[in-house]
């Protein structure tokens, strides 16, 4: 299924729709066959938060297209925990999907993610399932939740529990390949320890060939314990470079 909103590090609002995340879950892929995507910005934003403390980040992705309707595929991207070195994230996913006619598709998918090169890495694997239906390729609804999200620290372990994200995001083009973004979601992480926030992003992307690059207004609530220690809340820009490719 195409996403509604253009995969891009660091401005996607629907977590996975994830903002940088979701390139590696909900991204565009061939029905058969191997695809991927290498991605440089200014920020990894995760569901309205930074990964990265407010640093540039990369991401990169391999996947399988199975049939018409599975994928299945391992990603990684940019990670900068607090008071430590820049590490990354691991991904590995798995997705079902439906063209359900000409104008909607849908998908269900399983997720986990890992944080290996991370002191606390024992606390930070998590799981999710996720599903999401769009309308010809604009606009996009996606639910998200998560068993044993990581929450807030208790000593030197992370207190974990249900966590879950809403994402509204649409697309719309402009004059040739300039196109609008604008998403819009809210995460229920209460049951961790952390804060439930809103968040939002409004940009512009543009594609030459294989690439696309994008620039985005991010705006997210105030938060008391942001992950990581970065000052929340705050508005910021940024700017992101995608590419994707499939195998011949």
């Amino acid at each position: 299924m195409r996403d509604a909103t253009p995969t891009h590090l660091a401005a996607r609002c629907h977590g996975r729709a994830a903002l940088f995340m979701l390139v590696l879950l909900a991204g565009n892929a061939r029905a058969v066959g191997w695809g991927g995507t290498f991605g440089f910005g200014s920020d990894n934003i995760y569901h309205g938060l930074s990964l990265t403390a407010d640093r540039p980040a990369w991401l990169a992705d391999l996947h399988y297209g199975i049939g018409t309707g599975w994928l299945v595929g391992i990603g990684a991207s940019a990670e900068r925990p607090a008071g430590q070195s820049a590490a990354a994230r691991i991904t590995a996913y798995l997705d079902r999907r439906w063209q359900l006619d000409e104008s909607w598709a849908a998908k269900v998918g399983a997720v986990h993610y890992a944080s290996p090169w991370n002191r606390y890495s024992d606390t930070l694997r998590y799981n999710e399932l996720n599903a999401a239906i769009g309308f010809r390729g604009r606009v996009r609804v996606s639910f998200a939740v998560s068993p044993d999200y990581p929450g807030t620290y208790i000593g030197n372990r992370a207190r974990s529990g249900v966590a879950a994200w809403t994402d509204l995001t649409f697309q719309q083009p402009l004059v040739g390949r300039l196109g609008l973004d604008v998403g819009f979601g809210y995460a229920d992480l209460e049951r961790t320890g952390w804060h439930n926030h809103r968040y939002g992003n409004a940009g512009l992307h543009y594609g030459v060939g294989d690439v696309y690059v994008y620039l985005a207004r991010i705006w997210t609530d105030p938060i008391q314990e942001p992950y990581p220690a970065s000052a929340q809340p705050h508005a910021r820009w940024v700017t992101s470079l995608i590419w994707s490719f499939d195998a011949p």
